[in-house]
């Protein structure tokens, strides 16, 4: 027992544990300075307003401050300046450190294309909710039909071109929404044989009357086949005496050119 107190407090252990002690001083001090100028402690910056301004405008302001940016998102409005900053986080007038990131978002410069998600017969007053929601500009066109009165009959694009439920078109589009409407209005039955669908289709609209059922011939296997084939035989027939309430369905049978009519096998 003596031996270990002459040990502990000989000049040899002191010496040791003293230096000990100093290293272990020396190191958590350099520590601490370290973490203190790392971190820049006590050193803030006002967040600037970045609102309004030009994305790349933003981007520079920001690297003068010693400040990163990274661009979240970009979202449409119809009112929105295109690749200005509409968002930023955090907000003006936050004290920051200097060297950390900053978000932003901005507005977008073409509108985001949406399905349409309309289709034949849908109730008129529905549909025109699910468009205007998405953003289109809706113009209503009524069109003699007795089966789809007060219902979607077709949609159309700018350029007229018919719109399927799975299209996209980009918000602020216009939308022509054809729907269905009553009329004691008789009109006279078009030939439509030897027409190709769509002009048949076409014709049967400028009579006032519309498209029913359509079938094909077994020798039509195809989308090809079908863009070609032509009208063999259409129900109720043309007839220069006969005349049908306007929006009155024509049935229509297609086959390849030349084909033989059902209504003769």
């Amino acid at each position: 027992m003596k031996d270990w107190l002459r040990f502990i407090f000989s000049k040899a252990f002191l010496r040791t544990g003293f230096r000990v002690g100093l290293a272990w001083g020396v190191i958590l001090i350099g520590t601490w300075l370290f973490l203190h100028f790392y971190s820049r402690h006590g050193e803030r910056i006002d967040m600037p307003e970045l609102k309004g301004l030009h994305l790349d405008e933003a981007i520079s302001v920001c690297q003068g401050l010693n400040i990163s940016v990274v661009h979240l998102d970009s979202i449409y409005a119809d009112q929105g300046r295109p690749h200005h900053v509409l968002e930023q986080i955090p907000p003006a007038g936050s004290g920051i450190k200097s060297g950390r990131n900053i978000y932003l978002t901005t507005y977008r410069a073409t509108p985001p294309a949406e399905f349409v998600g309309v289709e034949e017969g849908q109730d008129l007053s529905v549909a025109r909710i699910v468009l205007e929601n998405k953003g289109y500009r809706v113009r209503e066109v009524a069109e003699p039909n007795v089966s789809l009165v007060n219902r979607v009959i077709r949609l159309e694009n700018e350029k007229g071109q018919i719109l399927r439920p799975q299209d996209r078109v980009r918000r602020g589009q216009a939308i022509t929404m054809y729907y269905g409407r009553t009329t004691s209005e008789l009109v006279a039955v078009p030939d439509c044989r030897g027409l190709v669908l769509d002009s048949a289709r076409t014709l049967i609209r400028r009579s006032q009357l519309s498209l029913g059922l359509v079938e094909f011939s077994l020798e039509i296997e195809d989308l090809e086949d079908s863009l070609a084939a032509v009208v063999l035989e259409q129900h109720p027939g043309s007839n220069d005496e006969a005349l049908l309430p306007a929006g009155t369905e024509l049935d229509l049978y297609l086959g390849e050119q030349g084909g033989i009519p059902r209504s003769a096998l």
